[in-house]
């Protein structure tokens, strides 16, 4: 959490620290899962380009992909962003799609995918 809230107050230094220690420290398969998808999104999407980290955001959100076994639009989004961020709008459009196909999605969850999907088919990556 303590991360979450360092990224919000755009104290980012704080932010990545504690995601790094929180996985670090080797938590369960749950946790480990929340804590790559948040560091992946964050070194996808910072404001602050000194921030930003596409090549270990990718292999993070991968990682976590992995876990869900590929079935949680939150995460497959995120790998979107990350490939985005490394300049790989193919790769960004095709993982942005394919979590608009998963079963269920809140429709704001759809809308906000979907909005993502626009910005990789324009060659843009996502800044918060």
């Amino acid at each position: 959490m303590r991360a979450t809230i360092n990224t919000y107050l755009g104290k980012h230094a704080e932010a990545l620290k504690e995601f790094n220690y929180l996985i670090s420290i080797h938590p369960r398969r749950v946790t480990l899962g929340r804590a790559l998808k948040q560091r992946a999104w964050f070194q996808a999407t910072c404001p602050d380009p000194a921030f930003r980290n596409g090549q270990q955001a990718v292999k993070d959100a991968k990682a976590v992909c992995s876990i869900s076994e590929w079935r949680d639009e939150d995460t497959l989004d995120t790998l979107a962003a990350a490939y985005a961020e490394t300049g790989d709008f193919a790769s960004a459009t095709r993982y942005a799609a394919q979590a608009l196909t998963i079963k269920d999605i809140p429709p704001l969850d759809a809308k906000r995918i979907q909005h993502h999907l626009t910005l990789f088919q324009q060659n843009r990556p996502i800044r918060l």
